[in-house]
């Protein structure tokens, strides 16, 4: 009997460490996923990378940056998985956010950290900087997102 938890205990623990390295490897299957994407579809682009998010500026802003976190600002955006483009959308709609403040995956705020008054831009990153493990709404588990994204207003409240 004590064989028997020791293998089965054994087992478990070689399963949880491959599914980790399962995790890992797909996370790293989509960042090259990703960066392909750009360098193949959206080259001609300026890209800013940023704590895991790829933003590639579509048109350029002016005036106000969103300089980290107390930052109010106003945006427009459209959320898709990701699938080699675009892909399915998931959400869309304005919103008002107080960066560091706010509720916000992690990969959608490094990518407007930086952005401009009227910067218009798509945001890409893998499921490490989104939803991750978890399924939301119509996002899959482990999915990377891409969002368009128009910066409407910037208030800097530092």
């Amino acid at each position: 009997m004590m064989k028997r938890i020791c293998f089965i205990l054994f087992f478990a623990s070689i399963l949880t460490s491959c599914l980790e390295s399962d995790r890992a490897l797909t996370v790293t299957t989509q960042e090259e996923a990703i960066d392909k994407y750009i360098t193949n579809k959206l080259g001609d682009y300026e890209v800013v990378r940023n704590g895991g998010s790829n933003r590639v500026i579509l048109s350029p802003g002016e005036g106000l940056t969103i300089s980290g976190a107390g930052d109010s600002i106003s945006f427009y955006y459209e959320g898709y998985v990701f699938n080699s483009g675009k892909g399915i959308q998931f959400s869309s709609g304005n919103d008002f956010v107080l960066i560091g403040k706010t509720d916000m995956i992690s990969g959608l705020e490094n990518g407007l950290t930086g952005m401009k008054n009227g910067e218009e831009s798509y945001i890409i990153f893998s499921a490490k900087y989104g939803f991750y493990k978890e399924q939301v709404g119509m996002v899959p588990p482990m999915s990377p997102l891409i969002y368009y994204v128009k910066i409407d207003n910037i208030k800097e409240n530092n």
